[in-house]
């Protein structure tokens, strides 16, 4: 009777032994493997600042295409008045030298005084539809401007997107491998998604600066303008 006693007894110590092994492997492999719940915790963090970095990038996208678009379209309504300012000035000319043909007789003063004034009238038209060109131009380099001002804040987001995406990549590939090297890797692509992310935001804020005509531009334009007059006319009504 005493020998069972003291079987039962031993192997009641060796099963108390085991699970006292069992539950220390287990607290060390917790201990081991307690970083992994925060990767699940940063992955969800750089997923939400990747999904609202690609919304303000796809927008800021939209948002530089249509102001390119009106860009181009100012272009062209600068560029037909310019056109009509070229007729205008071929109608000047032609008056011109019409009264100048009919003052060389004295009869036709009258007739070349007619003429004089229609050419003066077209003079001042032609100064009515620069300003208006010249206006129109203004507006299209402003348009141009507030185009890369949107790119630029998409390049922004675009690399917060980039770099977030990497780093939760590498968190997955550090949870399969259970490797802290990976997610510290990581860590250092998601800080650099996250300070373009913030930078973005703040770069927003600024208002783009209006373009500023160059002396260089202002002396071609002014070179260019006298030889508009020489051009063929193209059939306009007025």
């Amino acid at each position: 009777m005493p020998e069972e006693i003291e079987i039962e007894t031993s192997e009641l110590q060796e099963t108390i032994e085991e699970m006292r092994e069992e539950r220390l492997e287990r607290q060390e492999e917790e201990k081991r493997s307690g970083w992994l719940k925060y990767i699940s915790l940063t992955t969800a963090m750089l997923a939400v600042v990747a999904a609202v970095g690609a919304l303000y990038s796809g927008s800021l996208v939209n948002e530089a295409l249509l102001e390119k678009n009106k860009a181009v379209l100012l272009q062209a309504q600068a560029s037909d008045k310019w056109t009509y300012y070229q007729a205008k000035g071929l109608k000047s000319n032609g008056a011109s030298q019409t009264a100048d043909l009919l003052a060389v007789n004295p009869a036709q003063a009258a007739a070349a005084e007619k003429w004089r004034k229609e050419s003066a009238r077209y003079k001042a038209d032609q100064e009515s539809i620069k300003k208006e060109a010249e206006e129109l131009e203004k507006q299209r380099d402003e348009k141009g401007v507030e185009a890369e001002h949107f790119m630029h804040h998409h390049h922004l987001f675009a690399y917060c997107v980039t770099f977030t995406q990497v780093a939760i990549a590498l968190s997955a590939v550090a949870a399969l491998t259970k490797r802290k090297p990976v997610w510290y890797f990581s860590m250092l692509a998601g800080v650099f998604g996250l300070g373009y992310f913030v930078y973005g935001f703040l770069a927003k804020a600024s208002p783009p600066e209006k373009p500023e005509i160059s002396m260089e531009k202002k002396v071609g334009k002014a070179k260019a303008e006298p030889s508009k007059e020489g051009e063929p006319e193209k059939p306009k009504a007025e």
